[in-house]
Order: C-alpha cells, then sequence, then structure tokens
C-alpha cells in the first residue's frame, strides 16, 4: 500500500528547526524545568508544513529524543522528521570572517545509533588534555561554541561509518547556506572564493532566503575556474527558529520586515527522504522559493480520479496527479484501455472520431476501450471522470490516440490545416487578414466567373446581331435599290399628274402611320416579355405584379466574413433592408412600366385611326394608283431595312463595348485576386510569427492540381498557344495575362475541347486558377509544410503535430496522450519529446500511456500508473481483471516476495525498472545526471 498514491504533489517543506534544548542560542520557553517537547511537537503536527528537519549543534541526541517523543503523542501523523546537525567548518569566506556552517541530514530510516557512530568518528578541532581531538559525540559545555570540523574529517567519518563503497545520498546529505554563516565569498576575495568553490563542490543543497540564491545554484558555471563544469543544486528556505516565538511566526510562512527574512519552501516529491533525494536530481522543477505553491491550475481543468461502475472488471476508482501521469505495464495491461475510458467519458464523440482517424477503421461502430471491443460491447461500463473542482463539472480533453501524432500527412494542405487553428488564435490580426484576402479571392473568382459567363453570352448576342444584320442583306445593294425605286415614283408621279405636294404628303402621312404600326409591335413584344411578372388586375383596367416573382440579391464589399462579427450584423441588417427597397421599387416600376404601355398602345391605336381618318381623300387617291401605291410600299421597305441594319449594328457596337467590358472584369478580377493575396503575405511577414519553438511561415502558390484540374477539358492531342505540346497541362499564366484573346481562342474553336467541354465553363476554370495560401513551420532549421516535403524527422514532426494540437485550444484542458514514442528513435524522445512534455505539464496536466523509459524517467513523471492484467503469473486482488497501482518516481519498497499480487510485490520504481523498455538505466541516466554522490 502507498502512502502517498497522488504522485509527487507539493508540499511546504523545512529542513532546518531547531529542537528545544538546542545546545547554542535555546530561547524555547521549559516545561517544569525541561524542555517542553509537547508544546513543540503539538506546533509542527498542526503547522502546514510536510517535511521538517529537527536541528541541534553538533549532536543529535535532543533530536533523536524529540522525533521518537513525536511518533509516539502522533502515531498517525503525515509529517516527516529527519535528523539535522548542524555543524561548523574550520573554514571562511565571507567578509565577517564567520566560520560556515554545516549540515549533515540524515535518512528517517537510519538508526540514531549509526547517527551517533558517525558523530563520535567525526573529530573536531578542539583537543582534551592529552591532545587529542575531541569527536562531536564528546562535545560540552562551552566547547559548543567553539568546535569546529573540517570537511575532510566528515568524509572519513562517513566512510568509517557507512562503508567505504557506500554512497553519500543513500544515506545523508550536505547542506551548507548560502547567507549568514555561509559560504559565498566575497566579491574579489580570490582565495576565498576557491574555497567556497570547493565547499560547494562537496555539498548536495543549499539554504537560503530567495531567487538570486536560486538562480545562482542553478547555474552549471558558477565556478571561480571556468573550465570545471559547476553542478545544479536545489535551494531550500529554512526558518532556522531558536523560540516557540519564531516557530509560530516563520514555520511555512513567507515574509521580510527589518528582523528577518523568510521564504516558504515548496518541495514537489513525496514527503519521504526518497523525495529529498529527488530534489537533488531536478533541482529547478521540484523546489521552489515562493509564498503560493507553484504550478496552480484550475481546478475544472484538471482530473482528480476517474469511478467506474458497472463492471468488476476495473477498480472502484483511480486517481491523477494534476502535472504528469504515465500509464505504463506490460502488453495488453489495460494501459490504452484506461486513457480511451477517460477520453470516452468526456467527449463520446469526439473520441470515436480520432480513433477512427488515427486507426484508419472503416466503420465507427469499430472504435472502442481496446481491441476487440467497440463500445456499444462494453456500453454497460460506466467511467465517470471527477474533476477537481467537484461533482458537476463538465471539462474537455485533448486525447490523441495511438500512432494519431504520425497521421499527420505531408500534403501541405493538411499542414495548413493543422497550423491555421493555432496560428490565428495567438495571432488575430492574420486570421482576419487571412479572412478578408480569402473572401476577396473568393469574391474575385466569383466576379470573374459572372464576367466569363457574360462575355460568351454577349458573344452568342453578337452573333445573333450579326445574322440579323446579314439576313437584311447587303447595305449598299438596298441603298441602290431604294435610290432607284425612288426615281421610279418620281416617274409615276409626273405620269399620274400628282403634285409633289401631294406625293410628299402621302409619303408623310403613311412613314408616320408605318412608324406607328412599328411602335404597336414594339409594345406588343414588351408586354409579352413582361406577362410573367405583370397582369391586369382582375375587372380593372390596371396591372399589378404577380406574387413572389421578384427578386433581388446584393452583393456588398466588405462582406460580412471580412468584418468584425457585430459590424455583420449591421451589414446584414442594410442588405436586407436595401433588398426589401429595391424589390418593392422594382415591383412599382414593372406595374408603372405595363400601365404607362397599355396606355401608349390605346393612345397610338387612336391616333393611327385618326389620321386614317384625316387624310382618307389623300390615301385613297394614292392606293388608287395600284402602280404607284405598289413602288411607294416597295420603297418604304428599303428605308425600313436600312434603318434596321443601322439599329441593329448599333445594337451590335453596343453588345461589343459590353464584351470588352467583361473581360476588363476578368483582368480586374486577376488584378484583385493577385492584390488581396499580396496584402495577406505583407501583413504576416510584418513581424516573426512564433508558437512555443516553432516559427511559422506564408507561402501563396498555384498547386500542380490547381492547373490539371483546370486542364481536364482541354484536348491535350491538339497543340495551340495554351497547351504547347501533347499531353502538356494549360498554360494559364498566358490566359490571366490577356483575357480577350484567351475568351477568344476558346470560343472560336482555336483551341480544341474534349466533348462535352463548354467553351464558356472550361474558360471559368482557367481564369480562376489562383495561388493557394499555405503556412509552414520551422523547427531548429528543419521544416514543414508550404509546397515542399516536410525536412523533419519523426520525433521533430510528432513535437510540431503535438505542439499546434495542444494549441488548437486557449484553454489548456488535459493532455490524453496514448504512446507518442511509437516510431520514435531514442534521441528523438530524448532530445525532443522528453523536454517538450517537461515544459508544457507546468500549463496542463498530462496522462500519457508509454512503455518507454526515457519517455517516463526522463520527463520527471509526477506520477506513475501501473497497470495489470490478471493473470495467473499476474494476479490481481480479488481476480479483478484490471489494476493500477499509483505513486511517485520516488516511491521504492523492497521485493515482496509473500505479495500475493503483482502489483504488491514493490514500489513504483521498482515496477518501472521491470515494465519499461531501458527502466534501469533511465534511472542511472538520471541519477548522473548531476553526478549525485
Amino acid at each position: 500500500m502507498n502512502k502517498y498514491p497522488g504522485g509527487s504533489e507539493w508540499r511546504k517543506w523545512d529542513l532546518h528547526v531547531h529542537v528545544p534544548g538546542t545546545k547554542l542560542s535555546d530561547a524555547y520557553e521549559k516545561s517544569k524545568g525541561l524542555a517542553d517537547f509537547d508544546r513543540f511537537a503539538d506546533s509542527l503536527e498542526k503547522s502546514d508544513v510536510s517535511v521538517i528537519g529537527i536541528t541541534d549543534y553538533f549532536s543529535a541526541d535532543q533530536s533523536l529524543a524529540f522525533i521518537q517523543h513525536f511518533e509516539e503523542r502522533f502515531p498517525d501523523s503525515k509529517k516527516l522528521l529527519l535528523v539535522n546537525v548542524e555543524l561548523r567548518l574550520n573554514e571562511t569566506v565571507n567578509r565577517d570572517i564567520q566560520m560556515v556552517d554545516f549540515h549533515v541530514i540524515f535518512r528517517d530510516s537510519i538508526a540514531g545509533a549509526k547517527i551517533s557512530e558517525f558523530l563520535s568518528r567525526l573529530p573536531t578541532q578542539l583537543t582534551d588534555g592529552h591532545g587529542r581531538q575531541k569527536p562531536c559525540s564528546e562535545l560540552t559545555g562551552n566547547d559548543f561554541n567553539s568546535a569546529t570540523v573540517t570537511r575532510a574529517g566528515i568524509k572519513q567519518a562517513f566512510r568509517d561509518t557507512f562503508g567505504d563503497k557506500a554512497q553519500v545520498t543513500d544515506y545523508l546529505i550536505y547542506v551548507a547556506p548560502a547567507n549568514n554563516n555561509g559560504f559565498r565569498a566575497q566579491s574579489g576575495q580570490q582565495r576565498k572564493a576557491n574555497i567556497a568553490d570547493e565547499i560547494d563542490k562537496d555539498i548536495h543543497a543549499v539554504f537560503g532566503k530567495g531567487p538570486e540564491n536560486v538562480s545562482h545554484f542553478l547555474l552549471n558555471d558558477r565556478y571561480e575556474d571556468a573550465s570545471q563544469p559547476s553542478q545544479p543544486k536545489p535551494v531550500f528556505g529554512g526558518c532556522d527558529a531558536h523560540s516557540f516565538a519564531d516557530l509560530e511566526a516563520w514555520l511555512g510562512k513567507t515574509l521580510s520586515d527589518k528582523s528577518t527574512r523568510q521564504v516558504a519552501t515548496w518541495v514537489k516529491a513525496d514527503p519521504t527522504f526518497a523525495g529529498l533525494q529527488q530534489t537533488l536530481i531536478e533541482p529547478a522543477e521540484r523546489v521552489a522559493l515562493r509564498a503560493t505553491e507553484p504550478d496552480q491550475k484550475e481546478p475544472y481543468k484538471v482530473i482528480s480520479k476517474v469511478r467506474f461502475s458497472g463492471s468488476d472488471e476495473f477498480p472502484q476508482e483511480v486517481t491523477f496527479n494534476r502535472n504528469l501521469n504515465a500509464i505504463i505495464g506490460s502488453r495488453s495491461s489495460g494501459k490504452s484501455t484506461l486513457l480511451a475510458y477517460i477520453a470516452h467519458a468526456v467527449d463520446p464523440a469526439e473520441t470515436v472520431r480520432l480513433q477512427v482517424e488515427a486507426h484508419g477503421l472503416s466503420d465507427a461502430k469499430e472504435a472502442g476501450p481496446a481491441a476487440g471491443f467497440s463500445w456499444a460491447d462494453v456500453a454497460g461500463v460506466e467511467c465517470k471522470v471527477e474533476w477537481a473542482s467537484g461533482e458537476g463539472t463538465i471539462g474537455k480533453v485533448i486525447y490523441i490516440p495511438q500512432n494519431a501524432l504520425y497521421k499527420l500527412s505531408e500534403q501541405p494542405d493538411e499542414i495548413t490545416k493543422k497550423i491555421a487553428p493555432a496560428l490565428f488564435r495567438i495571432y488575430p490580426l492574420v486570421k482576419t487578414a487571412f479572412d478578408n484576402s480569402t473572401s476577396r479571392v473568393a469574391a474575385a473568382n466569383a466576379d470573374i466567373r459572372s464576367a466569363v459567363g457574360e462575355w460568351f453570352g454577349l458573344a452568342d448576342r453578337i452573333d445573333e446581331r450579326d445574322q440579323e444584320v446579314k439576313d437584311l442583306g447587303d447595305r449598299s445593294a438596298i441603298a441602290a435599290e431604294r435610290d432607284r425605286l425612288q426615281s421610279e415614283i418620281d416617274r409615276i408621279k409626273t405620269a399620274a399628274q400628282l403634285s409633289d405636294d401631294e406625293v410628299r404628303e402621302y409619303q408623310a402621312v403613311a412613314e408616320q402611320l408605318d412608324d406607328m404600326e412599328a411602335r404597336l409591335n414594339e409594345v406588343a413584344v414588351e408586354l409579352d416579355q413582361l406577362a410573367s411578372y405583370v397582369a391586369p388586375a382582375e375587372g380593372l383596367d390596371i396591372a399589378s405584379i404577380l406574387p413572389q416573382v421578384v427578386q433581388a440579391t446584393v452583393t456588398l464589399r466588405p462582406s460580412s466574413a471580412e468584418v468584425p462579427e457585430s459590424v455583420a450584423l449591421i451589414l446584414d441588417e442594410l442588405k436586407a433592408n436595401v433588398v426589401k427597397d429595391l424589390v418593392a421599387s422594382v415591383e412599382a416600376s414593372l406595374v408603372k412600366v405595363v400601365n404607362d404601355l397599355d396606355a401608349e398602345e390605346r393612345s397610338l391605336g387612336a391616333k393611327m385611326e385618326t389620321i386614317k381618318s384625316n387624310n382618307a381623300e389623300l390615301i385613297e387617291k394614292h392606293e388608287a394608283n395600284a402602280e404607284l401605291s405598289g413602288v411607294v410600299e416597295d420603297h418604304k421597305k428599303q428605308v425600313t431595312s436600312l434603318t434596321n441594319i443601322a439599329k441593329g449594328e448599333r445594337a451590335r457596337d453596343q453588345l461589343i463595348i459590353g464584351q470588352d467590358a467583361a473581360a476588363s472584369k476578368v483582368s480586374k478580377g486577376i488584378a484583385d485576386r493577385t492584390e488581396a493575396l499580396s496584402a495577406l503575405v505583407a501583413i504576416f511577414s510584418d513581424e516573426e510569427r512564433l508558437l512555443t519553438d516553432l516559427t511559422f511561415g506564408i507561402e501563396t502558390e498555384v498547386t500542380t492540381n490547381a492547373v490539371e484540374q483546370a486542364s481536364i477539358g482541354f484536348n491535350q492531342r491538339s497543340t495551340n498557344a495554351y497547351i504547347k505540346s501533347k499531353g502538356d497541362s494549360v498554360e494559364y499564366e498566358s490566359a490571366h495575362a490577356d483575357p480577350a484573346k484567351f475568351l477568344k481562342a476558346l470560343r472560336s474553336g482555336e483551341v480544341a475541347l474534349n466533348k462535352s467541354y463548354q467553351p464558356s465553363t472550361v474558360a471559368a476554370d482557367v481564369l480562376t486558377v489562383s495561388s493557394e495560401v499555405r503556412f509552414s513551420a520551422e523547427l531548429d532549421a528543419d521544416r514543414i509544410g508550404g509546397f515542399r516535403r516536410s525536412s523533419m524527422t519523426p520525433g521533430k514532426q510528432a513535437l510540431f503535430a503535438l505542439t499546434l494540437i495542444l494549441n488548437e485550444s486557449q484553454e489548456p484542458w488535459p493532455l490524453l496522450i496514448d504512446q507518442p514514442e511509437d516510431d520514435l528513435d531514442s534521441r528523438s524522445i530524448y532530445d525532443t519529446i522528453v523536454p517538450y512534455l517537461g515544459a508544457r505539464k507546468k500549463e496542463r496536466q498530462i496522462i500519457m500511456v508509454s512503455h518507454n523509459a526515457n519517455l517516463v524517467i526522463g520527463a520527471d513523471s509526477e506520477q506513475i500508473i501501473v497497470a495489470n492484467r490478471h493473470g495467473d503469473d499476474r494476479k490481481n486482488k480479488n481476480a479483478q481483471t484490471f489494476e493500477y497501482f499509483t505513486g511517485a518516481l520516488e516511491h521504492s519498497q523492497p521485493l515482496n516476495k509473500s505479495s500475493p499480487t503483482a502489483l504488491g510485490r514493490f514500489g513504483v520504481r521498482e515496477h518501472a525498472c521491470e515494465v519499461l523498455d531501458g527502466g534501469e538505466e533511465a534511472f542511472e541516466k538520471r541519477r548522473n545526471k548531476y553526478k549525485i554522490q
């Protein structure tokens, strides 16, 4: 049974508290003439400090006596008390020429007799009457004021007590203060500085008072001799209380006034000596001097535990640390199963989607917590996630199933999709520019397609007008016939004795009637065109609009996508109002036009009747002369033909102008599109775009696929100005450079197309070929994305994917990741993924499944969850299918051969060494990281 299943957690420690009855400067009040151990014990037990160093000068007797008293008074206490013997070296380095204090903190399992033996073997610089050096154990009275020891003597005493081959930190650690009676030399004192460096080399940790001490002792180049690397060391605060007043005011407190400066020490480890040893390995990550707890996370974004019900295959609950949790175990031991259940409990639909994507499943129904089991198969098992904020919390997780990181395609457009959300979250102005550019490009292409359609529509109408003009005949021949007929009219007029005035008057009347007749025909056509929109109101002599036949759309720039949402709402309302008003105006105009045409039709009819009535005699006289009437009619026809030719040519010329304008719209759309993309690149390049260790870039380019798609309609066996060689793709740049020429070439048939492909469609496809926007990312000079293949190693690509996934959301939700080490080499894991996880766990909870020791141990997992599946050779309690044993890396216990369960055989460390690939080597590498002795 592990007393600390939650793993390495931040707790307050104070390794320097003097025991009542301490040999020097004892200011504790006595009870009945004796040291008041009861009051001291009560003060320690009610404090929020978990580990306390019980300190005395050159002696451990009083400290050992108090620890025994405390354990008897509080047998169930969770506090750890360690013996701290404060010595004084025979060396001075500070400006006040004070002897350097030197502390020896013993492992709690070291017997009192062994500590006494060590002190009896440690000689001081004081001698007795025979000149013999007194050991620490023989000091009395005033000896404690003047006694000193040597560092060589301390080392020899350790060897004599624990053996020549014993590793120091397995039994005790050496600590010296940086301030007051410390070993920080005054600047410019070379000899003192050298002595200070030698003391620094011999100690394992430092007592300090603030961040300046912490930063200094984490340096690896702090020695005077720059060729010798210094090892980072943890810095602990210690209240150094010598009285109850000091104890109550200082223990676990942070304060600074004229009389004292105290700082609370936070240690992220089990409250054990093994936890203290871990601080020597990870001093920067495991120890902090500050008033409040480090690495605080919002409780509603931290999973505290999961509870299982509805099945006897799982334990009732599994607890989690709020930092890095590593789930380890042999194959099929329930590691990934536990992770999948957690993800599914929080977001079932997203979990299934991710599993389908990562595992390449053909059917979502195949997704499940483990191979061979779908979620439907385990519907009776309930997994409930409990957040640190308590019941009722609804949270979110970022779940990365096994192999998901490596499913990231090298297709650059997929990379852009991954980069964009994280990039836009950090740089909202880039998102605005991207959305604006995308909208402008889409609008430009829509304009181009519309203009192309307009151009081809006008081309058809131009052909119609040309044909109509041709059908009327040759202009010069018609003019000649008109002139001949005019001569014939003059001849007949003379022969019939008709005066010139009569002829002119008749021709004027005839022309007036012809014009009115022509206009009546035009009115009839116009009324027919409007009949599908407007009809005469029943029983009335007026027109009315048909229901819901008039519609309108308004294209606005900026569009709703280009402006903030609040502005978009205003624009949408304005557009709706404009459309409403426009429809109403169009409806009113159509009704008015129809009414006006109807009135005009009646008016023309009445006028024609009046003209005919007023000129009846003249008309009758001319119509009586059949020859003249026929010639006049023929002459009138030629005049009408010439008039219609002129009208047709004018209409055609207007259409040609419109066609040229449509081609110009295409050119403008291409230019607008180019300008929009250039503006985006310029805005993006205004500053360096960074995310963690990634540097982002932007590229625009026309893809081969886009050109191939635009080339499908071309007959590639035929060469022309745009298909230079058989089988080539279309040279879209030439088309973009002169759209009018390209459009004419397509319509004329100069460019051959495949059957069923329309020139207008092919033209629009080519002219809307656009540069694609792609983002790229660079990490340590390797890149991914853009328009080139990735140069990243699998490790860097995994790190890239992980960085983006974690930054898709602005909130630091828990990360659930399954075996990120798959397909990665050890170097990538240790050099790339391990440091990354170390940084990310400070901002979010991570629950990771892994079988790689470098990942689990190297990343300093705060909690290890050892999974075991019941079997004949690996039994679980009550034959339960899955069992989980949790604790910190520092949790260790010797082999228990009599344990009835596999997980009860030994501690977390031993399990890690057994089931992780390279476990022993990883622990050794970790221990050797700072050359801990």
